[in-house]
């Protein structure tokens, strides 16, 4: 009540969808081959854009366009971990990518995921959307090098636990980078 007397029911609108993505997600999402896209919002984009909303006003365009990176590498971070449960997950009746798409078929897309995640903040300072010392936010994509090599050469193969560190390291890295970079920006 506090969130819908302050902030209007657009916010408890954001909430209520957040809510949903979480509570449904084992039961309905990660089985209809949504889980991906429902983490990557649920769990990336809309808690960027909720607390941006929480710090004034409705998400403008810096708070929108951050929330594109912290999705596609939350959506990636799940999607890698899904290599390793694959067995598990088609004995549990779950449908993911890598069990809709097959191994080079997900491998493609966590390497497409992981790819545009850089360029949106490439995208987002050249539109003007987030600050120039955002693209300090790039600089972490470098931890890329040992999961996209094992996307691109062999995903047949068990992904690398080095390569599963890094993606986790990676995805820490550019948000931590990308809100310093914001508040940075907001202190000026």
């Amino acid at each position: 009540m506090y969130f819908a007397t302050r902030l209007g029911w657009p916010f408890v609108a954001l909430m209520a969808l957040g809510a949903v993505a979480v509570l449904c997600y084992s039961s309905l999402f990660a089985r209809t081959g949504l889980g991906e896209v429902v983490a990557g919002l649920g769990l990336g984009a809309l808690p960027v854009w909720g607390a941006a909303w929480v710090q004034g006003h409705a998400p403008g365009a810096a708070a929108l366009w951050a929330g594109v990176p912290a999705c596609f590498m939350t959506f990636n971070l799940l999607l890698l971990n899904e290599f390793p449960d694959e067995e598990a997950d088609r004995a549990g009746g779950r449908r993911n990518l890598v069990l809709w798409l097959g191994r080079s078929g997900a491998a493609r897309v966590y390497a497409a995921a992981a790819l545009l995640t850089p360029a949106s903040l490439v995208a987002a300072v050249a539109l003007g959307s987030l600050p120039p010392h955002a693209l300090a936010a790039t600089l972490p994509s470098l931890l890329l090098a040992k999961p996209l090599a094992w996307a691109f050469t062999d995903p047949q193969q068990p992904v690398p636990i080095p390569a599963m560190g890094a993606n986790v390291i990676w995805n820490l890295a550019t948000n931590t980078v990308l809100a310093l970079s914001l508040a940075l920006a907001a202190a000026r």
